[in-house]
């Protein structure tokens, strides 16, 4: 993954975007959904490009503590729970990186799994948007267990519009 670079973007704005897509996310209380979203803990935002004034690709890392009804029958965090951490962290971090994206939506969203998280333990996700265009953003992400092996990967485009200034 890209390394940090020095932002123009001030970082409580990228912060704010941040937080404020989650509760966009939140608030549309989708049932599936809304237990491994709201466990997502925002712990860092490192910007990786810029063009201009304008921010081009950003890491985005969160932790995430699995809870028992994440799970399968085995224990380890369910198919379905990673995907749904994966959909939920890209869309927030191509609201960092695109502000006014609205109607955040996966295109496209590939995960492969490598290794069980198990319940009670925190994961570290992270998700890079590699780019954005006027309506597409490219990403990917991992997700590491507690040791910081590497458990879940993911590649992922999503579609946006952007909202319109008032």
């Amino acid at each position: 993954m890209s390394a940090a670079v020095a932002s123009p973007v001030p970082a409580a704005e990228l912060e704010r975007r941040a937080t404020a897509h989650q509760k966009e996310i939140l608030a549309a209380n989708v049932r599936l959904t809304s237990g491994p979203t709201s466990r997502l803990q925002l712990q860092s935002i490192a910007p990786t490009g810029f063009k201009g004034a304008r921010l081009t690709g950003a890491h985005v890392t969160f932790t995430y503590t699995v809870d028992p009804s994440d799970c399968n029958s085995w224990g380890s965090i369910h198919g379905g729970c990673v995907f749904t951490i994966f959909n939920v962290a890209g869309k927030i971090a191509t609201a960092v990186v695109a502000p006014g994206a609205r109607n955040i939506v996966s295109s496209d969203l590939t995960t492969n799994y490598l290794a069980p998280v198990m319940a009670a333990s925190t994961a570290t996700v992270r998700i890079e948007c590699l780019k954005t265009t006027r309506s597409i953003g490219f990403l990917r992400g991992t997700i590491t267990d507690a040791s910081g092996a590497v458990c879940y990967i993911s590649v992922q485009n999503v579609s946006f519009d952007i909202a319109e200034a008032l």
